[in-house]
């Protein structure tokens, strides 16, 4: 393999010298030799991360005013109801927030904890637990009766002073 290579460098080595000489003349006259300029443009990095954008330029618009209004709302409002003007998911919100650098300054905004009701749903339990306790009802059993978390009992028990008397444990 190696001699063919060279049999093909060897014939072709005449033609080589013969245009080495033509340049040599060339650039003796006064002649020059310039690169060509590139016209591609340079790229910039943060130009190179994101991916192209296909969307229709009806399309294109929309999102981007649907952007703008995120952008805006961001300031103000937590995600859950900027879903909810917006009518998107959270998924979509977060994706539409990585891919245009969007932050949320207000934080989540939850009126109460989760377990905790309002104050007249709090005193109609308060009643019906009283009634558990005097029918003799254990803890556990009021709770199903009631359809509420043991917790929820446990919380109005404490914030209400109600004296609910922890059954002893039977013998097994």
């Amino acid at each position: 393999m190696i001699s063919n290579h060279l049999n093909i460098i060897n014939e072709r080595q005449p033609a080589a010298n013969e245009l080495a000489a033509q340049v040599a003349q060339y650039l003796a006259t006064g002649g020059e030799i310039r690169a060509p300029k590139s016209n591609a443009p340079m790229r910039s990095l943060s130009n190179g991360c994101q991916p192209p954008n296909f969307q229709r330029p009806a399309v294109k618009s929309e999102t981007s005013e649907q952007v703008s209004r995120i952008r805006a709302l961001a300031k103000t409002l937590n995600r859950a109801e900027i879903c909810e003007k917006e009518g998107i998911s959270t998924g979509v919100l977060r994706g539409i927030a990585a891919r245009y650098a969007i932050d949320f300054t207000a934080g989540p905004k939850k009126a109460f904890a989760p377990n905790k009701t309002a104050p007249e749903s709090d005193a109609m339990l308060v009643t019906q637990v009283k009634a558990c306790i005097a029918k003799g009802i254990n803890r556990t059993r009021c709770c199903e009766a009631l359809g509420i978390s043991s917790t929820l009992l446990y919380r109005l028990i404490k914030d209400f002073d109600i004296d609910y008397p922890k059954l002893e444990p039977a013998f097994r």
